[in-house]
Parts: structure tokens; C-alpha cells; sequence
């Protein structure tokens, strides 16, 4: 009888991890998750606060690149936190990350549910309807994740080529035969003269509500011991990912902005609240319009995956380390590859039920507000521990590394870019709906912060124990020799190929 296996099997390529942080927040999820709520606080020049925000975001991503060059751990920044401060600090950057992951699977599966019943010509479905969809998306998620790595591949390609026409083909559409406003449209001014406060100005705000376009590039690290070559693979995959989302959602939000009719159109309610589904349904006949509804279907359901891909690997490398209830269940491999099926239904069982609270009216820009500020925090964690370390003198700028001594500067940037976008996306702004509301995301992070205060300590004591009797909560070590290995011949003829080239040369 075979023992379960207890590392993962590198069958994922660089392509394969740029899919992944590609697909977590595909531009059509972001678009279509924050246009709406951005036209109508910051007009057409909401587009200006997205550009700040890529610019500053990149500065982040080179950041956990040099971080992912260093070490090719599952559950990036939560590796990278623990081997930065130690164990506390990176528990805690795993709690936060873990939980921000477990909002977003609901808030995404219900954002891409809500485009189903339209596809059916089922008008004006409820919340409950609304909600099963939702969960049904979410279990197909799971299927594929259980299922195995070449399935998640080839849905893979399915996001791609839903992009290439749902966002690509729409946009190019819009902007030459449906564009309704010139450029200037778009001129800062449209923001208009405001003296409040800060965090309440126009472009400020729309810095803040435009943060879901700049996330999930750091889901490539989450697979880092399923690539080959992670060390150089995964910087790169985050970088390329990057841009690839910026130029689509940029040229997608410039298209939709344009292709407003009137000002009268973002008075209705329905279409400002959907802008992008509004624009497309009055532009393209009924199956067509259908069709681009079901490219975004598949969009959010690659979304979910790659999501509930990174998670369960942070929910799995934490266990692994001792630090979670349960640990050695969460821990077990399943198949041949080694897959973490176990963490991967434990996750899904946790957003299942997470989707009570969506029976409330306005829960969905709640849990997208909560989930863009808990990754910033998230963000946060190893990029202030890198300049902790810094300061102790315990770490050093290896030439080697992604960036090199240029990543000093390029992080300090980083660092000063997260603590403005914590205060901003987390700002109690007033929405008229009452402070609960307004306070909504300050409350669920606080929440989530006692609730970790009271979970580690508990892991704590378990390792002082551990300690004092001279024993370990460690369920494993990784044995770290083969991140920079050459690729399995079984698993990448190229490098069969090679080989044998270059015996025969040396023969």
C-alpha cells in the first residue's frame, strides 16, 4: 500500500501561474465588480484614479517579486511574513489573507450569478434564486479544483479566450462604432471643486473604489511549489499578469466610459448600477448580448477557481507548519500529484456558508470593500516585515534577486503607497445608509482581528508546549533542493528533449 504523498507535484508552468494570477481577478470581474460604483461617485474621470492605482500597485508587485525570488514557498505572503518576523508575525498574515479570500468567494460567485438569469431571459430574479446560482458556480469550482491540475488548465484557456472577446473584442466594438462622448469626457475637471475632507475627494475616492481592478497578482505565488523553476517563474508570472490585466481593464473601462450616451443614462438606477451589462444589452442584439454575458460567466467562475486555488494552498501551508486547528487533516495530499483536497472543500464548506448574510440588501459592496482593504492588509504584512528586517540588518539585497539592490528604494516606495491605501480603502465614507454601513469595513476588520487575537493565542500556547517538552508542531518540512531544479523530463518533454541534445553534442 502507497502512503500519501506529502509534496505537490510541479506540473504548473510560468504560463500556467500567469493564468492563475491572470484569472483570479480576470478585467472582466474587476470591471464589471466596480465601474458601477465608480461612474457614480467619481463621474467618467474615474478612469484617472485606476491609472494612480496601477501605478502605485506596480510598485507593490515588483516589491513581492523580489520576495518570490528569495523563496519559492505555497502561501506566499504568508512564507514570506514567517520567515521575515517569525512565526506570530506570519500567522497573523495568514489569518488576514485566509479570510480575506473566504469574503471574496462569496461576494465574486454571487457578482457572476447575478448575470445568469439574463442569459435564460429570467428578469428580476431574487435574492434567494440569486444565491443558490451563486452557490451551484461555487461547487463547479470546486469540482475542477478536486478534479486536477489539467483541469484547471484547460478552464484556463477557457478564461482566455472569454477575455479575448468579452473584454478585448467588446471594447475594441465600443470604442469604434458605439463611442458616444470625446476625450474630453474623461478631463479631470469633470471631478469638479471639492474642499471636504481628504479621503472624501473625488479622485481620492475613486483611487480607493477602482482597488479591486489591482489585486490577485500574488496568487501566483500560492502555487509556487506546483511550478517548475518558481524562483524564476513566479516573479515573472506576477509581473506579465500585471500588465496584461492593466492594458485590458484600462482599455475596457476608457470603451465603456465613452460609450455612455448621456448623463441621463447613470440617472437611471438599473444602469448605474450595472453600467457595463446596461451598455452591452443596448448595443448588441438579444443573442449576442447573451452570448458576452456567458464569456463573463466563465470569467467568474475561473475567478472562483484560481481564488479557492490560493487559498486552500495558504489554508494547507499554514497547516502544515502546526499552526491551524486540525492541522495534520488539512495536511493530507489526495492522488498520484498530490493535490490538497481536503483544504480545498474545508474552504468551500466556509464560503457556503458565508453566503447567509447576502438575504441583505447592499451586502455586496460591503464584502468587495472588506475584501479590497484585507488584501492591502495582507500586502502590508510583507512588505513592512521586509523593512523591519531591513532595519535589524537581517536581510541583505542579494544582487541575484528580482530587482536586485534596486528593490531597497522600489520597497520603501511600496511601504509608503500600502499605509495610504489601507486608510482608503477602509474610510468611512458616508453612503447615507446609516454608520453601520459607513463603518462596515473598519467593523469587519476589527472583527476578524479579535477573533485572530483569540486564535493565536491558542497556537501559541500549543508551541510553547511543543517547546518545553522538546517536541514540534511542525507537521512536515518542505525540502526546499528543488526549487531550482531542472523540470521532470515526464513532466516537460522540452527538457527530454534537451537533455538528449545535448548528450548527443557531449557524445
Amino acid at each position: 500500500m502507497t502512503s500519501a504523498p506529502t509534496v505537490m507535484k510541479r506540473e504548473f508552468t510560468m504560463f500556467s501561474a500567469l493564468s492563475v494570477a491572470f484569472a483570479f481577478v480576470s478585467p472582466i470581474v474587476a470591471l464589471y465588480s466596480v465601474l458601477g460604483v465608480g461612474l457614480a461617485t467619481s463621474g467618467p474621470a474615474f478612469i484617472w484614479g485606476g491609472m494612480i492605482l496601477y501605478l502605485g500597485q506596480f510598485i507593490v508587485v515588483l516589491t513581492l517579486g523580489v520576495l518570490a525570488s528569495k523563496w519559492a514557498d505555497s502561501g506566499g505572503i504568508y512564507q514570506w511574513s514567517r520567515r521575515l518576523l517569525g512565526h506570530r508575525y506570519g500567522w497573523f498574515a495568514s489569518w488576514t489573507y485566509i479570510w480575506t479570500l473566504l469574503i471574496t468567494l462569496p461576494a465574486v460567485a454571487y457578482a457572476g450569478a447575478v448575470l445568469i438569469p439574463p442569459i435564460f431571459d429570467v428578469p428580476a430574479a431574487d435574492h434567494g434564486l440569486v444565491t443558490w446560482l451563486a452557490v451551484a458556480v461555487l461547487a463547479f469550482s470546486t469540482i475542477v479544483n478536486l478534479a486536477g491540475r489539467v483541469f484547471i488548465k484547460i478552464l484556463m484557456v477557457g478564461v482566455i479566450i472569454a477575455e479575448a472577446v468579452g473584454s478585448i473584442g467588446v471594447a475594441v466594438w465600443l470604442l469604434f462604432f458605439e463611442r458616444h462622448q470625446g476625450l474630453d469626457y474623461l478631463s479631470p475637471a469633470s471631478l469638479g471643486d471639492y474642499s471636504g475632507a481628504f479621503f472624501s475627494a473625488p479622485l481620492v475616492m475613486a483611487i480607493a473604489f477602482s482597488s479591486y481592478f489591482a489585486i490577485g497578482f500574488e496568487s501566483a505565488s500560492s502555487i509556487a511549489e506546483e511550478v517548475q523553476r518558481p524562483k524564476r517563474a513566479v516573479p515573472r508570472a506576477m509581473v506579465v499578469s500585471f500588465f496584461a490585466i492593466m492594458i485590458i481593464v484600462l482599455l475596457s473601462t476608457l470603451a465603456f466610459t465613452l460609450a455612455v450616451p448621456n448623463d441621463a443614462f447613470l440617472q437611471d438606477p438599473e444602469n448605474a448600477a450595472d453600467p457595463a451589462v446596461a451598455i452591452i444589452a443596448a448595443t448588441f442584439p438579444e443573442p449576442v448580448f447573451r452570448g458576452i454575458l456567458a464569456l463573463f460567466v466563465i470569467a467568474f467562475a475561473a475567478s472562483l477557481m484560481t481564488i479557492q486555488i490560493t487559498v486552500s494552498r495558504i489554508v494547507w501551508a499554514t497547516a502544515r507548519n502546526g499552526e491551524l486547528p486540525f492541522a495534520r487533516f488539512l495536511t493530507q495530499l489526495s492522488g498520484a500529484t498530490g493535490l490538497p483536497r481536503r483544504a480545498v472543500l474545508i474552504t468551500a464548506a466556509i464560503a457556503v456558508l458565508l453566503f447567509l448574510p447576502f438575504q441583505s440588501e447592499g451586502i455586496q459592496m460591503a464584502l468587495i470593500s472588506f475584501s479590497s482593504v484585507g488584501f492591502f492588509i495582507s500586502f502590508l504584512f510583507p512588505v513592512l516585515g521586509l523593512a523591519i528586517a531591513r532595519a535589524r540588518g537581517t536581510w541583505r539585497d542579494d544582487p541575484s534577486l528580482f530587482l536586485g539592490r534596486a528593490g531597497k528604494i522600489v520597497s520603501a516606495l511600496a511601504l509608503v503607497w500600502l499605509l495610504f491605501q489601507v486608510v482608503n480603502v477602509a474610510f468611512p465614507r458616508p453612503t447615507g445608509a446609516g454608520w453601520v454601513t459607513d463603518w462596515s469595513t473598519v467593523i469587519g476588520v476589527g472583527a476578524v482581528g479579535v477573533l485572530g487575537v483569540v486564535v493565536e493565542a491558542w497556537v501559541h500556547r500549543k508551541r510553547l508546549h511543543a517547546a518545553s517538552t522538546g517536541s514540534t508542531i511542525v507537521v512536515f518540512e518542505r525540502d526546499e533542493s528543488e526549487d531550482d531544479a531542472d523540470p521532470d523530463p515526464e513532466q516537460d518533454p522540452r527538457a527530454a528533449r534537451g537533455r538528449a541534445a545535448r548528450g548527443a553534442i557531449a557524445g
